[in-house]
């Protein structure tokens, strides 16, 4: 990963368009399997390919402002990144009231990812049991438990997201959770 960091370092010196294409090419050959499983898990066909192309976009156009010295401080970079193009894309999809991802699709997402990493059979019980309460609770409490025990955004993101306090979103979620646990009861 320091080849990462080197190329990226490199880039940012570098002020010819013909050299920059090539490293820019260097660096996406190595982020974009890890960019595509993370937009992919989060996002149906279509749309994850589409997304996809705007996080490389957004990684290219700010390779060079990236100010991290650290490999780790530019794969957090990279995934906040796409972490907003898959939020801006689901806050694009609730602003048009589009259906949410069936929770068939869910489960074929869940078993396609489960070949790169297996869950154990609890986990897979468990995500099971979620995405059944997932399609049976509300539309908006559904969006606020995916976001953020899925995709894995926190409150503040969520909060910021959705123009909400902190704390509201963090009640949100809580009421969200009574109303699942309910739903098991």
């Amino acid at each position: 990963m320091e080849q990462l960091l080197k190329l990226v370092r490199t880039y940012r010196l570098t002020t010819g368009l013909g050299e920059r294409l090539t490293l820019a090419e260097e660096v996406f050959r190595l982020i974009e399997p890890d960019l595509r499983f993370f937009v992919f898990a989060s996002l149906t066909r279509p749309a994850a390919e589409d997304v996809l192309q705007e996080v490389l976009r957004a990684v290219a156009t700010g390779m060079g402002k990236f100010t991290g010295d650290t490999t780790g401080e530019f794969w957090g970079w990279c995934y906040r990144i796409a972490r907003n193009k898959v939020n801006d894309h689901l806050r694009k999809q609730a602003a048009d009231r589009l259906q949410p991802m069936p929770p068939e699709e869910m489960r074929q997402l869940a078993e396609s990812s489960a070949q790169a990493s297996p869950l154990s059979p609890e986990d897979r019980h468990d995500l099971e049991i979620a995405l059944a309460l997932l399609a049976r609770s509300k539309p908006e409490c559904r969006d606020f438990l995916w976001q953020h025990f899925v995709i894995g955004l926190d409150y503040a993101e969520i909060a910021d997201e959705r123009n909400l306090s902190y704390d509201a979103a963090r009640m949100k979620i809580g009421r969200c959770l009574d109303e699942a646990q309910a739903l098991i009861s």
